[in-house]
């Protein structure tokens, strides 16, 4: 028996593992708080670090159940027209009359990329997602 305890311990940190790692899926919200992030206008020779049009936290809700994007940088919310997975991500996108964006969310760490376009200019922005419990 005490020749096993090594393989026991083992297999208890690989259980653990498993468990505690969860793959990110469009069944549940998602609440990803923007890290970094680019506004980019036309005429100009760069882009500026990005601003909320409101004083709220730097994070969008992304409620792909409920076709939905909330996003820190726009006082609408934003549809959902389309959303898939490939391997390694999850891919949403939505346009509107005066704008077209894009999410890409991975899987296995919840990475986000977002970018949005419209007839100003448009924005990008990285940050980190995390699963919020489903609605019920």
């Amino acid at each position: 028996m005490r020749a096993l305890r090594p393989y026991l311990f083992l297999l208890a940190i690989s259980a653990t593992t498993c468990a505690v790692a969860q793959e990110f899926t469009a069944s549940v919200p998602l609440e990803c708080k923007v890290l970094s992030g680019y506004d980019c206008l036309p005429g100009q020779a760069s882009c500026g670090k990005i601003k909320p049009e409101l004083d709220i936290e730097p994070v969008f809700t992304f409620n792909i159940p409920n076709k939905e994007v909330k996003s820190p940088y726009r006082t609408a919310m934003l549809k959902i027209s389309n959303s898939t997975t490939n391997r390694d991500s999850l891919v949403v996108q939505g346009v509107d009359t005066a704008i077209a964006w894009s999410a890409l969310i991975k899987k296995a760490t919840g990475a986000m990329t977002v970018s949005v376009a419209d007839a100003k200019g448009g924005y990008i922005a990285f940050g980190q997602c995390k699963m919020l419990p489903a609605a019920k």
